[in-house]
This record gives C-alpha cells, sequence and structure tokens, in this order.
C-alpha cells in the first residue's frame, strides 16, 4: 500500500541480464516478438498507457531476444513494474500472468506446409510457455532451427485481472503545534482545498499532492514554517478502501517583519522593498508573497524575482522576508517598420530608460514617420507613486498630419495617476491641454487651444499582448474639453472599445477573435469640432479594406469629414498552420455618422484573408481585405497591410 502511494508511475530501475545484449546486424540470431495487453477496460486509457510506458518488453522490442527464454526474463521483470503502476492507479489486488507463443500465420501457404502444425495442434518442434512462465517443450523447440531462413515471430501476452479498484473512505489530519497536537477528521472545505473527495479511487498521484496543498493551506493561515511529517496509508481489504493520515508540523504563527532586499545595484534597496503587498506586523499570507513577486516582475526591471520568508521566527512573532533580484539592462533602443495600401509606408524609432533616477522611473523618446503623420514623441511613468500599484504618467506629442480628413500641426501633452484597481483592471485620470492648427473639410476655425479632463478605465486578462488566445479586453474613454481662448467651445467625447478571444482547442492554435467599438460626442455639433477630435473609420487598425478614415461621411470631393459618432465590429479566425504559419480569415464592418445618436446603425462591410509568420517577439502579419460595400470612385478593389502582431 504504502509503496502504491510513493509514485505517480510506480516504475522501478532498469537492469537486464548479459545475455540480453544482442548484436543488431545478426537478425537471424534474434526472434521478434510482439506485445498485448488484455483483461483491462479500453476506457482505461491513462492506466493502459502508464503500463505501456513501464513496459521493459515495450521499450526493447526493437532489439529482440536472441531466445525466449530472454523474452521471459523480460516479462517476468515487467510483472513487477505492471504491479507498481497498479498500485498507483488504485488496483491494489490486481493480478498479472503471461503468455508467450508463437504468432499465428495469416498466410495460406504458411498454413498448409507439411511442418506447420503437427497432428496435436501446435507448433511443430515448438514451446509454449503458460501463464506461470514454464516452458512446455523441447529445449530445442525454444531455438530456431539450424538453416531457417528467419525464426518465427511470438506474441507476449499478459493477461491483467485489476480486480476491485480501492477508494479513499477517511482523510485524518494530525498537526502538531508548538503547545498541542490535533488528530481529527479534514472538513469538507480542507478536502476541496487539497483536491480530494471521499469515495474516490485511491490513486497515488492525487493522494501524494494533497499533501502539499494541506501544506499551502496551514500556510495560507499564518504558519509560514509549516511543513509536512509521516504519511500513513492503511488499508481495508475487506471493504476495499484505505484511510489516510497526514501527518503536519505546523511551527509557530507569525506576522511579517523586516523585509531584506538582496542583488539591488542601480535600482534602489528601499523602492524594491515597497513593492511589498503587506502592512507592517500583518499577519503572514503567502498570497502576499506572491503578488509581491509578480508586481516585481512585472516592473520590467528584472531578469528574476524571488521573495519568500527565512527563519527562524523572532520572539515577537514575526518572520522576515527576503527579496532577491537580478537586475536587467535598464536602457533599450528599436523600431519598426510598416505599410499598407490605405496608409502608406511608416517607420518608427524609440530610446527607452527604465530606471532613470534609480527608482524604476521609465522615460521613452520616440520619432514617427508616415506619409501620413511625422514628428516626435515621449512618455514618462514614475511607479509607485505616492502608494504601491500606482504611477505618475506623463506624455507629450508634436507631430504634423497630412491625411484626406486634415493637415497641419498638432501639440497635445497629458499628466495624470493610474492606478491598478485589481488584478486586471486600471484607471488613469489626469489633465490634458491641446493646440492646433489644422485644415480640414467643415472646419470653420481651424486653430483651437484646449483642456480638459481624461479618464480611462481597462480591463485586460488576455495570455500575450500580441498574440492573444484568451481572454478579453475592455476600455472606456470619458474625456471633457474646453476652450482656452474660445470659452464658448465645450464638448465631451465618450468611446468605449473592446474584444473577446475564445482558444477552440488546448494549444490555442484556433482562435475565434471578435471586437467591437464605439463612440459618441456630445456638446457641439460637428462643424464646431476640431477635426481631430472627430470620429473617424477606415484602414488598418478599424475597418480593413477601406482606406485611412475614408469610412463615413465625406465631402463633395471626397474627402472625409469625421462624424460625432462610430460603431465598429469585427470577427477574425485565427488558425496556426504550422509552427510558422497561419492563416486568419476576417470580416470587419464600420460606419461614422454626423449625430452623435445615429438614426440608424447601417455599416460599410469588407473581408479577406491575413497570412501570419510567427517570430519569438509576435506574428508578423499580411492581410489582404477587399470592400463588400464599394462606393463608386471612392474605394479600391482591394487594400493590404503589413505589420507586427494581431490587427487586435
Amino acid at each position: 500500500m504504502l509503496a502504491g502511494c510513493s509514485s505517480d508511475e510506480g516504475a522501478v530501475g532498469f537492469g537486464f541480464g548479459e545475455d540480453e545484449v544482442v548484436q543488431q546486424n545478426d537478425l537471424r540470431s534474434t526472434i521478434p516478438y510482439e506485445v498485448e495487453l488484455t483483461g483491462i477496460d479500453p476506457q482505461e486509457e491513462q492506466l493502459i498507457a502508464s503500463l505501456n510506458g513501464a513496459s521493459t518488453a515495450r521499450r526493447l522490442q526493437s532489439r529482440p531476444t536472441a531466445s525466449r527464454a530472454g523474452l521471459q526474463r523480460r516479462a517476468e521483470d515487467d510483472i513487477e513494474r505492471f504491479q507498481a503502476v497498479l498500485r498507483s492507479k488504485g488496483f491494489y489486488e490486481a493480478q498479472v500472468t503471461f503468455d508467450i507463443a508463437e504468432k499465428v500465420s495469416t498466410d495460406p501457404v504458411d498454413a498448409q506446409s507439411p511442418d506447420a502444425e503437427d497432428g496435436a495442434g501446435n507448433a511443430s518442434g515448438k514451446s509454449t510457455e503458460n501463464k506461470n512462465g514454464d516452458i512446455d517443450g523441447s529445449a530445442a523447440g525454444s531455438e530456431q532451427a539450424e538453416g531457417a531462413d528467419a525464426p518465427t515471430p511470438l506474441v507476449l501476452s499478459y493477461q491483467i485481472d485489476v480486480g476491485t479498484p480501492y477508494l479513499i473512505e477517511a482523510v485524518d489530519l494530525k498537526t502538531t503545534y508548538p503547545d498541542k497536537v490535533i488528530e481529527r477528521a479534514a472538513t469538507d472545505a480542507e478536502l476541496e482545498a487539497t483536491h480530494l473527495q471521499i469515495g474516490q479511487r485511491a490513486t497515488a498521484e492525487p493522494i501524494i499532492l494533497a499533501e502539499q496543498y494541506g501544506v499551502d493551506l496551514l500556510r495560507s493561515r499564518g504558519y509560514p514554517l509549516a511543513k509536512a511529517g509521516k504519511r500513513t496509508v492503511m488499508a481495508n481489504t475487506a471493504n476495499k478502501t484505505i484511510s489516510v493520515t497526514y501527518a503536519f508540523n505546523a511551527g509557530a504563527e507569525a506576522n511579517f517583519g523586516t523585509v531584506k532586499v538582496n542583488g539591488a545595484e542601480e535600482v534602489d534597496a528601499d523602492f524594491i522593498a515597497g513593492y511589498r503587498s503587506w502592512g507592517a506586523g500583518e499577519k503572514y499570507d503567502p498570497e502576499q508573497v506572491r503578488t509581491t513577486r509578480r508586481d516585481l516582475a512585472q516592473s520590467n526591471l528584472f531578469d528574476s524575482v524571488i521573495v519568500k520568508p527565512v527563519g527562524p521566527i523572532s520572539d515577537s512573532g514575526e518572520i522576515p522576508v527576503d527579496i532577491t533580484v537580478v537586475e536587467r539592462k535598464h536602457r533599450s533602443i528599436g523600431g519598426g517598420v510598416n505599410f499598407s495600401t490605405a496608409d502608406g509606408p511608416g517607420a518608427n524609432a524609440f530610446w527607452e530608460h527604465r530606471n532613470l533616477f534609480g527608482a524604476g522611473e521609465k522615460l521613452r523618446l520616440g520619432v514617427e514617420a508616415s506619409g501620413q503623420e511625422q514628428g516626435l514623441t515621449s512618455e514618462f511613468r514614475k511607479p509607485q507613486f505616492l502608494r504601491r500599484r500606482q504611477a505618475l504618467v506623463a506624455e507629450g506629442n508634436a507631430k504634423n498630419h497630412d491625411t484626406d480628413a486634415y493637415q497641419g500641426e498638432l501639440v497635445d501633452s497629458f499628466v495624470g495617476v493610474e492606478r491598478r484597481l485589481g488584478e486586471n483592471w486600471s484607471g488613469t485620470f489626469g489633465f490634458t491641454a491641446e493646440y492646433s492648427d489644422l485644415t480640414g473639410a467643415d472646419s470653420p476655425n481651424e486653430q483651437f487651444y484646449l483642456g480638459g479632463l481624461r479618464g480611462i478605465l481597462k480591463h485586460d486578462n488576455t495570455d500575450n499582448p500580441l498574440d492573444p488566445t484568451e481572454g478579453n479586453r475592455l476600455e472606456l474613454n470619458v474625456s471633457p474639453y474646453v476652450g482656452l481662448t474660445d470659452t464658448d467651445t465645450s464638448f465631451t467625447s465618450v468611446s468605449l472599445g473592446g474584444s473577446q478571444y475564445l482558444s477552440i482547442d488546448d494549444d490555442g492554435d484556433y482562435v475565434m477573435a471578435a471586437r467591437a467599438r464605439t463612440g459618441t460626442i456630445i456638446g457641439e455639433e460637428r462643424g464646431n469640432l476640431p477635426s481631430n477630435k472627430r470620429f473617424y473609420s477606415g484602414g488598418g487598425g478599424s475597418i480593413r479594406g477601406y482606406e485611412y478614415q475614408k469610412v463615413g461621411p465625406l465631402a463633395d470631393d471626397g474627402d472625409p469629414v469625421g462624424g460625432r459618432s462610430v460603431l465598429e465590429v469585427g470577427f477574425e479566425f485565427r488558425a496556426r498552420i504550422t509552427e510558422s504559419f497561419g492563416i486568419v480569415p476576417f470580416i470587419e464592418g464600420g460606419n461614422v455618422y454626423e449625430s452623435n445618436n445615429p438614426d440608424d446603425i447601417s455599416l460599410l462591410w469588407a473581408t479577406g484573408l491575413g497570412f501570419r509568420y510567427y517570430t519569438a517577439v509576435g506574428p508578423l502579419r499580411f492581410d489582404v481585405a477587399v470592400p463588400l460595400d464599394k462606393r463608386e470612385n471612392v474605394d479600391d478593389d482591394y487594400q493590404f497591410y503589413i505589420s507586427l502582431g494581431q490587427a487586435f
């Protein structure tokens, strides 16, 4: 019983006699054989796979033995292995026997040969091994007759009677505390936490894993030095059940104590310690330790992070915590290129420092250039601003725009606070200022000085930023603006966008992806809005198949004028055909409306096919799209796009 619960497979050592060594180039001196398992329910797929994986005869089937006796030794070795596997799967009274017989030929010519069978119906001059491993027949029959062209193949057949599986009847806990020992049955909540159930089959793996779950449960209750003792398993052969008693040494209960940082070089040690998610003197909780390690790892400042309590517990009941880090390089440069028939060619480059003043401050400077816009960008982020999981963020941009919708200069800036609101939620709030001098259709006032607020609420639980296969994203943006020189100008822009990803296979090779966006502008008519604050649609980032910004109202000359509301939807089926290549059929639709509450939701649709080349940093995307609602003298027959990362 104890042996059955000491391994999830029950494998033992591999040892063979010297007579197992066979010269592979002398096939006449070996006897090929086949292996069969009988007596097992075909639905026990895991059990069958485990038996085949443990079998010496299976593993060495490509290296046949020189004699029937050699095959018998392999079979005898397998019996012990099979018994261990069966016990680990809950079959503690299983019986294993084997037979070795010549393979029955299905060739009519062989069946009619004079020496095929003797009068008793047995293979002439051969022997048959019974289930106890004894060889019947003459010794000479066990070897290949001299002068024969090839030995007759053998069949090694294991007969396995699994018997009645044993079930878990009881789970008891014996916990030793500094001042007492408590023995009791596990509660329903503790059984659930250790992934055990009364009445389940007594397989080794969950019984072994439950011990570590029990240790984790004690640590979650404030005992950081808890460890497992000797596990006891008792069998009731009459009822075919087992009882498991887990022994634990809880150690002393403790609160969080001092934090020591190891490995800090350029990053300030106090800043690193500030990532701890617990307060001074708070009761020990391993979940807080995991949260701290995750937040430090996500800071992009370190190659590795280890956060762990270290004993002993002090007389005041506090346990110190060590944070050990290995810093990564803090500076990087990079860039990229893209091209589409709608947006034209484009390129960008950036320089980034992720530890500007020694406390994780990130500064990123960039330059962008394309046929539609050229300019400079800057971003600054100071993490742990005033409190943990809160950052000071700032950005500024100075660009020249040259699109069909508007042309001119734009300078904008933002300063605010970004705060994590949970594991997958974040919020940003701050102040924005903007100057624009743009020439566009339906824009009587070309210069605007605007001040306003920006509030963003985000949710993201996807598994990969460039190529998600599971999860969803959501972003709500509310931005009120007022004119700084023209006090009559006042409007609020509201937009909501999201995407959903669903993998239809375990490996994430086939993914259904969908996205949607809607928005409205309240407070001003379209003609009184700056051209860049209106909604536009069309192009590689919205509705592929239509030119950039060309979905929606158009002026008499065909230039887009934008609108006060927008609606977009898109669907993709992402199929990864090989390790490096994939295809993505897609369909997208959308429209822009003059009013802030469109009278109808008529959409312009497009469809296409994408190709993906998967790289270490993300998929390289090539998409071809055609408009389904092509407008005469406005839309081209097709558009194509090249960039890094999925479309959404």
